[in-house]
């Protein structure tokens, strides 16, 4: 008899867990697509406005930016990097994967991307692979949170 009843209470368990396992399911598609929109905005928006309108929208707060060898840390850190740069800088990019976390709050992406920009003189251009972490915020929105 326990038998037997250990057994009915794991079938209604499994099938009842069912309809959570499909909506944490449906949570995390949902907020991919998110993501991959949020991702294509911020590309979109760097080739309108430019580089640095594009970072400082997409940005949270508290985001940084790696760079080479150094760490761009809050707004005041992205504002420093983007003072340094030409502003006709161009970088294209396709995010090619995204994941979500389980509880749908934090994700992440990698693509790739071409750049073109002007030193000295010489056009110079860089094709390669980008990721980029994503954190949703208290509105609903998708900001990155390490570039």
């Amino acid at each position: 008899m326990k038998i037997r009843f250990a057994i009915l209470l794991l079938f209604v368990c499994a099938f009842s867990a069912g309809p959570l396992f499909a909506q944490n399911n449906d949570a995390r598609a949902k907020a991919k697509e998110d993501i991959l929109a949020a991702e294509t905005a911020f590309c979109k928006m760097a080739a309108d406005k430019g580089l640095e309108a594009a970072f400082n929208a997409f940005a949270a707060d508290d985001a940084v930016i790696c760079r080479s060898t150094k760490v761009y840390k809050g707004r005041e850190g992205i504002k420093e990097y983007f003072s340094r740069k030409d502003k006709n800088d161009k970088i294209n990019w396709k995010a090619v994967f995204v994941d979500v976390s389980e509880n749908g709050d934090m994700g992440y992406t990698y693509g790739e991307y071409d750049f073109e920009g002007v030193r000295v003189g010489k056009t110079i251009t860089d094709h390669g692979t980008f990721h980029t972490i994503w954190k949703k915020q208290k509105d609903g929105s998708w900001k990155f949170v390490v570039d």
